[in-house]
């Protein structure tokens, strides 16, 4: 059979796997359950507004997110993007217009809200991280007490990244995917905060489609795969309006999904993650509400984040467990009305507000976390999303990796 390859799922990761198979002239075949693209990273319309299913920042550092959108992408600036700004209560960290890591030692040198003494330590433990090898897994809580960073740089600094990146907190998660983040945090301008103008479909997914069909690739949305089997020479593909076969197959759906897309598949070896939520509340006031910053963070109350989305539009962010997820929503919503007014004086009530919650946002990226690879025990078959092994936590630019991977184990050697 020729190479002929099925990607089921079409979230960032099965799109990036299509997209790269395309540019390869390989046939592909994308089957996305809903009508929208973008998997957990999609955009929705509320209340004649562009929001997203909810929010994500990206950082310098995502090099092969930032490099795919910038070839797929046609909309200008679809980025807001800024040098590392970390304001936590009254704490503020902001880079300096130095060479990394100078830029953020500086920057923590002469941050406001903590005491000479944590910052010095905070500069050692930073600058011993970029090159800081584990022999054994731990979590970080332990590895930020084993280099002395108790108290308020914890509260104000190590645990808000630490929720932001990994969305898991400190007492559970994984030292070693920590590192990995500031490592590449530390390089270039890996640190800078990226805050997308336009909503995720658009930003990378929409035109991605568009240079796949044009490729000869297909995207069939509002197509939910019933199941994959395998057939003579490779893969049946069954949707309930028709079975189709395939020599290859890529599983780009979130890992929940994966029992009942596979159960014709013994061989696959589901993987067993706790998983950790995340609300998104968005607030729609007057279009010259502004934040006093982009992004502004607190260590106490409901909202982790606040994130300025302009026009008018705020995004409060909540990672992990926590009350937040036994209130009702009307209530949610006007504890973080509250909150918001706490940073904007004066404030009038919300035109509208939005709560999303995706409960399984991300697997819990605990201590030794076992993550499959994307490979399997049926050659031909591979598993891509942000899940599967790599050195980042579920993120954007992990999505994108595992399906450039799972591409490049298809894509003919040179």
């Amino acid at each position: 059979m020729e190479t002929r390859v099925a990607v089921v799922g079409g979230g960032y990761a099965g799109i990036a796997a299509a997209f790269s198979l395309s540019e390869s002239g390989i046939p592909v075949t994308l089957f996305e359950s809903s009508k929208t693209l973008g998997g957990r990273a999609r955009g929705l319309d509320c209340n004649g507004a562009r929001i997203d299913n909810g929010q994500h920042i990206l950082l310098g550092c995502y090099r092969e997110t930032l490099a795919l959108i910038g070839k797929t992408c046609k909309i200008p600036e679809p980025f807001f993007r800024m040098p590392l700004e970390l304001a936590v209560d009254s704490f503020h960290l902001g880079s300096f217009p130095l060479p990394p890591p100078f830029d953020l030692l500086f920057g923590l040198l002469f941050s406001k809200g903590i005491s000479l003494a944590e910052k010095l330590r905070a500069i050692r433990f930073m600058a011993k991280a970029g090159t800081l090898e584990l022999e054994a897994d731990t979590s970080v809580e332990t590895l930020l007490e084993y280099h002395e960073q108790g108290g308020d740089i914890t509260n104000f600094l190590w645990k808000p990244l630490c929720i932001a990146a990994l969305n898991t907190p400190i007492e559970t998660a994984s030292a070693r995917v920590f590192l990995a983040v500031l490592k590449d945090g530390l390089s270039g301008r890996g640190s800078d905060i990226l805050i997308p103008r336009v909503d995720l479909s658009s930003l990378f997914p929409a035109g991605a489609a568009e240079i796949i069909r044009r490729n000869g690739g297909e995207i069939l949305t509002s197509s939910p795969v019933r199941f994959v089997r395998k057939s003579s020479g490779g893969f049946e593909v069954s949707t309930d309006s028709a079975s189709r076969h395939f020599s290859h197959a890529i599983l780009a759906v979130a890992p929940q999904h994966l029992a009942r897309l596979a159960k014709d598949l013994p061989e696959i070896k589901l993987p067993d993650f706790g998983y950790q939520p995340i609300c998104t509340i968005y607030s729609q006031y007057p279009e010259t509400t502004r934040l006093p910053r982009k992004m502004t963070g607190f260590s106490q109350g409901l909202a982790q984040w606040l994130i300025d989305r302009g026009s008018g539009l705020i995004a409060a962010v909540i990672s992990a467990q926590g009350r937040h997820l036994a209130l009702p929503q009307s209530e949610l919503a006007s504890e973080i009305h509250e909150e918001i007014r706490g940073v904007v004086p004066g404030l009038p009530p919300p035109l509208w507000q939005k709560v999303i919650t995706e409960k399984r946002a991300t697997f819990s990226c605990t201590v030794d976390v076992e993550r499959p690879e994307q490979t399997t025990a049926l050659p031909g078959l591979y598993l891509a999303g942000d899940y599967t092994a790599g050195k980042y936590p579920a993120t954007l630019e992990a999505a994108i990796q595992s399906g450039l991977a799972c591409a490049d184990h298809i894509r003919p050697r040179t």
